[in-house]
């Protein structure tokens, strides 16, 4: 997944969205990558989902995106975390 730093996130579409929580699917079961990284990316889509704009088309769909990158968050815990 893009790991962008520095702050300011700008044109997220929710389009753009959809693919980043796609790479976040498949970061969060990547065993090469540290926790601090997976935390990191989980943290990169959440401000993301948070910048979208509820008016624009897509929205919805950005929303259940989000759910399904939280609920493969959680799968990927150690049993006993969640």
């Amino acid at each position: 997944m893009r790991v962008q730093s520095g702050g300011g996130v700008s044109g997220v579409t929710s389009a753009g969205f959809l693919s980043e929580v796609q790479e976040f699917r498949a970061t969060v079961g990547d065993s090469s990558l540290t926790l601090a990284e997976k935390r990191r990316a989980l943290e990169l889509i959440v401000e993301h989902a948070a910048s979208l704009d509820p008016s624009a088309a897509g929205f919805a769909s950005a929303g259940v995106a989000l759910k399904e990158a939280l609920c493969s968050w959680l799968d990927a815990q150690p049993a006993g975390e969640h």
